[in-house]
Parts: structure tokens; sequence; C-alpha cells
């Protein structure tokens, strides 16, 4: 099957956007106007899911009082004057929250199984948009080798 991705926002609190925020004006440029956040769920599948496994899935990681906060479809629009970074560990490497997710799943009997049987995993990592007031590629964040 591959990855299928889920979606939640906010990916960081107000509080922790904003010290972000204030971080990346000061050590990476001062042209950054905004960060908005949210959370992206790599799952991957050796087979494709059913609804219900779907609708398990979103259940479990999703936020209970906010549901509409959940997606299949990123929350964040790329434009012009924002520049894409995603921060968190690499699809091929198994974190504890990873394990932790694989193993509530295997519980409930899902196709999403631990990396020893079929190489799967869950895995999440925050993606951020910054807008600055001048181009994207003024802000160095990310270089290409």
């Amino acid at each position: 099957m591959g990855l299928i991705h889920f979606f939640r926002t906010p990916g960081a609190s107000a509080t922790a956007a904003n010290t972000l925020l204030q971080q990346a004006r000061e050590k990476v440029s001062a042209d950054i106007q905004a960060i908005d956040s949210e959370f992206c769920f790599n799952i991957k599948s050796a087979d494709n899911l059913t609804t219900k496994e779907t609708s398990v899935l979103s259940w479990l990681l999703s936020e209970t009082f906010e549901p509409n906060q959940f997606s299949p479809k990123s929350f964040l629009k790329v434009d012009d004057g924002r520049t894409l970074v995603e921060v968190g560990p690499r699809l091929n490497f198994s974190t504890a929250w990873s394990t932790n997710a694989v193993s509530v799943c295997k519980a409930l009997d899902s196709k999403v199984s631990n990396g020893s049987n079929a190489h799967d995993a869950i895995l999440y990592t925050v993606t951020l948009h910054l807008t600055s007031a001048s181009s994207p590629s003024s802000c160095h964040l990310c270089t290409t080798a």
C-alpha cells in the first residue's frame, strides 16, 4: 500500500508557536512574520486499509473534542510567501511513540503492524509553514547538498 497521511492542526500550542516564531526571527531571519503548524501522521501499511480500520485510526489520532481539526488533507496552504519545514524522525526510524501506536493498532486487530512483522509503522512529524516578508528563497532554512 505505501504511506497514508492524516493531518491534525495545530501542531504546536499558541505559546509554543510564539516562542518558535521569536527564535526563528532571531536565528534564521527577521523577515519571518508568522508560523502555522500541523501534525502529519505517516502510516505505513502492507495492505489497503478497510473503512473500519481507517475509522479506527482516525479515532485514535484525532482530538476527542476537536474532530474537525483532523483530516486526510493538509490544513496548511502553500503560497509564494511561505516556506515549508517538516520536523520529525526519518520514516525508516521507529520511535517509542510509533511502537506504542502500532501496539494499540495490533490490539484493535488492525493491519498496521510492528516493523518486525511487515516493516510497517506509524510516525508523526510536525509541519511548519513560515510566512516571510521576503521571497521564500531568502529565508535560508533548508539547504540541499
